[in-house]
């Protein structure tokens, strides 16, 4: 599977931040669709530079989290039709 590189002239950081957690959460085998966890990434990691974050094992971990409870919520919503997402 090849994805999208993510990369933030701002803060390089971002984007090893980026690597880490994509990485990871393929590992885990938490990635249902490439593109999607492509652009979570991106448009999360993207808004933590916007809030000067700088520490990429700290990016990495935060992007995480809020993906695995994205996921969360939408298995929670997909059963009443709410999420926005196919089911596998």
């Amino acid at each position: 599977m090849t994805h999208i590189i993510f990369s933030d002239f701002r803060e390089p950081a971002a984007s090893e931040a980026y690597e880490i957690a994509y990485d990871y959460l393929l590992r885990t085998g938490a990635i249902r669709d490439e593109f999607e966890i492509c652009v979570f990434l991106a448009q999360h990691l993207a808004a933590m530079v916007e809030q000067g974050q700088t520490n990429k094992i700290r990016m990495a971990n935060r992007a995480i989290g809020e993906y695995e409870r994205y996921i969360s919520e939408c298995e929670t919503l997909n059963g009443q039709g709410i999420c926005g997402y196919e089911n596998a």
